[in-house]
């Protein structure tokens, strides 16, 4: 790895910048040519040893070959260079969700229906299209200056069942994993729809369901089906009637009292003005 940065070069392309990077996996920013930036995602060399971890990797590009959606992030190709995985994705200039709520950037809060419509429209396609992707938060959707949603991050990615898939671990980020996941680790459509939920609670107020110093309270509140999340208006008196109820059924904790499907969803979101 430390070739890479050593030489700006890697595989047939040359590096221009580091982008992020955390855990398994680093991210750079690379030229394909004189003008064509593309984002190389490579596991570090630690994880590169790991046949589980390479297994994982592959499996996301995989999942994210089989989709062709203008809100889900292109792979273009996948492969090695010597003995480290690598994959190379569209390069997207943007900011994440995340740092748009962070800043209560204009690009939100005047924006935040078509936002949330956007983000609706890539989860029904991915349900869609046969899998569940286990890992909505902000983080992980990247926003253009023009507004335009992009989902990124397969790694956590399924196949869908007809049924509850009963999981080995716990998918996610905690504070985004629905109940039955995290009870019972079973999962399905509506765990993704769960996560959307609290995505867009956090786009409306700022901030989340279940809030506390913590971790292990609010996870009991998460769970507790005796505690409700704080109503939207109290935190935002702006949003509307409507609106709060959707995001509110998609926050359910039994999973049977959740919208059903995402098209039930974005029914309800394009009824709201």
């Amino acid at each position: 790895m430390s070739g890479v940065m050593t030489t700006r070069e890697f595989a047939e392309y040359s590096i221009v910048r580091n982008l992020a990077g955390g855990g398994m996996t680093r991210l750079f920013v690379a030229l394909a040519g004189p003008r064509n930036r593309v984002v190389i995602r490579l596991l570090t060399e630690e994880f590169a040893r790991s046949h589980r971890a390479r297994r994982s990797f592959f499996h996301s590009a995989e999942v994210m070959s089989k989709l062709n959606h203008p809100n889900i992030a292109r792979l273009i190709k996948t492969g090695y260079e010597g003995h480290t995985p690598f994959m190379v994705l569209e390069y997207i200039e943007s900011r994440t969700l995340r740092d748009l709520i962070l800043y209560r950037d204009a690009l939100l809060t005047q924006n935040v229906l078509s936002l949330m419509r956007q983000i609706a429209a890539a989860l029904f396609y991915i349900h869609n299209s046969g899998f569940l992707h286990l890992d909505i938060k902000p983080e992980n959707i990247l926003v253009q200056n023009d507004g335009h949603v992009v989902l990124i991050d397969f790694d956590l990615a399924i196949p869908t069942k007809r049924w509850f898939k009963r999981i080995r671990a716990l998918p996610g980020t905690p504070s985004y994993i629905a109940p039955e996941a995290l009870t019972r680790r079973v999962v399905d459509e509506k765990s993704d729809i769960y996560s959307f939920g609290v995505t867009c609670y956090e786009m409306l107020t700022f901030h989340k369901p279940f809030e506390g110093d913590k971790i292990e309270a609010v996870r009991s509140m998460q769970i507790d089906p005796a505690i409700p999340p704080t109503r939207l208006r109290q935190h935002n008196p702006a949003v509307p009637a409507a609106l709060e109820s959707m995001v509110l059924k998609c926050l359910a904790k039994q999973p049977s009292d959740r919208y059903p499907s995402m098209s039930l969803v974005i029914r309800d979101l394009e009824a709201i003005i």
